[in-house]
């Protein structure tokens, strides 16, 4: 596929705005995208619950595992979506304006695992919960890597076709970053505490996204934010993920602020790998 004839040649392209730079992009476009990939998570979820006959209202880490699969469904939904109303492959839909560069999402990761496992452990093991023995080598493994899927699931929805659509709408940059991080924290029915973290990881989430062009650094941040909270529910070191309190507001906010500066700073010295989008 000549990718060129894709776009319009008189506006500069930026991750935000991208889909308003396709020859084929109409403002209703972004919403048939949406109907598209609800219908179909919503029908593959509805089929996958009837086969395995799990009860979605269930509680436990077997629960949680489920809702992390009906989530990764959102994948597909989204990439069939893009394909039948843009059809534009799904690189372009990650990460438009260059390719998808693991090395980004990689040293995204460690890092974040790094700061995760200094800042974020130590509440855990000093809660005073007794730490569940019963774990099994399935449900561990479930628990590594379900999160690595879910959290790109997430960034795809929230970072790439809701912040993507409101860019494309507004044509203001930190209009969609908001919007798209407020309906992100909706989608977490937690109390005021834990939905006023979640608000803010969404809007870090979608500022890192902005500046580099890309799901990388967001997607794999958000893996090693799943990861802990799916290791700590499974062993017992957490009741919920939505824990609300001023000192775990804090704690979320250290732990979504702390990785992206340092991020940022990284590459401010080359040593992540962003790429200044390409302009017609």
């Amino acid at each position: 596929m000549d990718m060129s004839k894709l776009f319009k040649k008189t506006e500069e392209k930026d991750f935000i705005t991208f889909p308003s730079t396709l020859e084929t992009y109409a403002w209703y476009k972004p919403i048939l995208i949406l109907i598209i990939a609800a219908i179909l998570s919503f029908v593959i979820s509805f089929a996958i619950l009837s086969i395995m006959r799990v009860d979605a209202k269930g509680t436990g880490i077997i629960s949680f595992i489920y809702t992390a699969i009906t989530v990764i469904l959102l994948i597909p939904s989204i990439f069939i979506g893009n394909k039948l109303i843009y059809k534009i492959p799904f690189s372009t839909q990650i990460a438009p304006i260059r390719k998808w560069n693991w090395g980004i999402y990689i040293k995204s990761l460690i890092i974040t695992l790094i700061v995760y496992s200094v800042i974020g452990l130590y509440p855990m093991l000093t809660s005073g919960m007794e730490i569940s023995n019963n774990l099994s080598i399935t449900v561990l493994l479930l628990c590594i890597i379900l999160p690595l899927f879910q959290g790109f699931a997430e960034e795809y929805l929230c970072r790439g076709l809701l912040m993507q659509s409101f860019g494309s709408w507004f044509k203001i940059p930190i209009v969609a970053i908001i919007l798209q991080a407020a309906i992100f924290a909706i989608m977490h029915p937690y109390q005021i505490y834990a939905l006023m973290g979640v608000l803010f990881i969404g809007i870090f989430y979608g500022l890192i996204t902005w500046y580099g062009q890309g799901l990388e650094a967001s997607s794999a941040m958000h893996a090693v934010n799943n990861i802990f909270s799916f290791l700590a529910i499974a062993l017992n070191l957490q009741q919920g993920p939505g824990e609300s309190n001023p000192t775990t507001f804090i704690m979320n906010l250290a732990l979504v602020v702390i990785p992206t500066i340092i991020i940022l700073v990284l590459d401010k010295f080359n040593l992540i790998g962003f790429e200044k989008p390409e302009t017609d």
